[in-house]
Parts: structure tokens; sequence; C-alpha cells
């Protein structure tokens, strides 16, 4: 089975959660963090989940699962010890449309509904995921942290200045293709370090000589109100 990566924009989307043990609670949280819209389905809870239902921060039914739960949902996740629960689930998700991750069915090949989540982390703006297709998990999870490990202090500060001169070539209306070239030269550059350096007329001087810029049409220092610099 071949998977194709991408990234969802969950923001105020219904995503529904049938089980209430510890790996529905952490699916859950994790779709909080996405802004999505959780509704958690299952007769027994963690106490985290509990305390989440008193706070109004998800939508808690302690309830079995019916038929009709994933009605407008637009992603669910089955985390049950209930294999025949799972399947109902599994063929409501497959009649209604709805992409399902089936936590029982996360070994490689299986038809897990539709849909397998990485080993993931975030930081300083970038989001990297790793999959072994389902084959190895734990394996995945290594790379995540190896990875996570390699990623320097600067990549924070490099995300959010080529965000600001990618803001800038818009602003100026510099063709797209071109402005892939100069983005990648930066990315490649000296400039995080210059930045984090206190080097700001050097990594200006370094953006004029990779993007072609004018210099005196803009600025990188954070109290500029200069056209574009956001």
């Amino acid at each position: 089975m071949r998977y194709y990566p991408l990234f969802l924009n969950l923001e105020q989307q219904l995503v529904v959660v049938i089980g209430g043990g510890p790996v529905a609670e952490r699916k859950s949280a994790a779709l909080l963090k996405a802004g999505a819209c959780v509704k958690v389905i299952s007769p027994r809870l963690t106490p985290r989940l509990t305390r989440w239902k008193t706070e109004g921060s998800v939508e808690i039914h302690a309830r079995p699962y019916r038929r009709g739960d994933l009605k407008g949902a637009r992603l669910a996740f089955v985390a049950t010890d209930d294999a025949a629960v799972n399947e109902a689930v599994f063929r409501e998700a497959k009649r209604r449309g709805v992409l399902l991750n089936r936590a029982d069915l996360s070994e490689a090949g299986a038809d897990t509904g539709g849909f397998i989540v990485p080993a993931s982390f975030s930081k300083g703006g970038i989001i990297v995921a790793v999959s072994t297709q389902g084959k190895s998990p734990a394996l995945a999870k290594v790379i995540r942290n190896q990875l996570k490990e390699a990623l320097p202090p600067t990549v924070s500060l490099l995300t959010e200045l080529l965000a600001r001169v990618k803001r800038i070539l818009v602003e100026k209306k510099i063709p797209v293709e071109r402005r892939k070239k100069i983005l990648t030269r930066l990315a490649e550059s000296s400039l995080p370090a210059l930045y984090a350096q206190g080097e700001i007329d050097q990594a200006e001087e370094l953006i004029v000589q990779l993007s072609g810029l004018q210099r005196a049409e803009w600025s990188l220092r954070p109290e500029s109100k200069q056209k574009g610099i956001g």
C-alpha cells in the first residue's frame, strides 16, 4: 500500500475520535493543537479527557459508539480494544467517505481506513514528519528524534527571515520561479548565522547580492516600519 504525504488544515473542522483511552487522548491533544473541533465518543475516559469535558475543550459523549456518529466528520480515529466496534466504525467511514485512522490495524499493508499518522515534530515554524508507511513505526520515531537533534538552533530564525524576504519579493511582484531560486539560495547561505550574530548590515548586503533587491527599499531590522516588512 502506498501513501501520499500531505499536511491538512483542520482549523474548525470536525474530527471524531472513537475511544477514551491513552491513545485517544494523545490523538485528541494533537488535534486540538491543530485547531480541530474534536468530538470524543467513549463510555470510559482518561482523567485528562474527563477534565477536557468539564472545561468544554472537547465535545465528549460518554457512551458507546453508535451508527451515525461520523456524520459531518472531516476525519475520524478509532482507538478501542473492541474489534467489533472498530470494524463497525470502519464500515461507516467507508460508507460516508470519511478518512479513518484505525489504531488496531497499523501494520504495513493493512487497510486502516484511509490514512496513517507519521512520527512528527515542530521546531521554529518547521514541521517534520517521518513515515515508514506502517512497516516500522518504531524506526520512524527514531529517525524523527535524530532529525530533531540535527536541526540547527537557527532554524526558527531562518524561517522567519525567509518569510519576511518572501513578502518583500511578493510585494515587488517578482515572478514565482525567480522567487523560488532566490529563496533557495538564501536558505543555503550564511544569512541566518549573520542575523543571529547581530550582523544586520552584512545580512542585508547578502540578500542584495543573492536577490538583486535594492537595499534602500526595505530592511530586516525589527523596528523598521517600511513597506513590505510586516
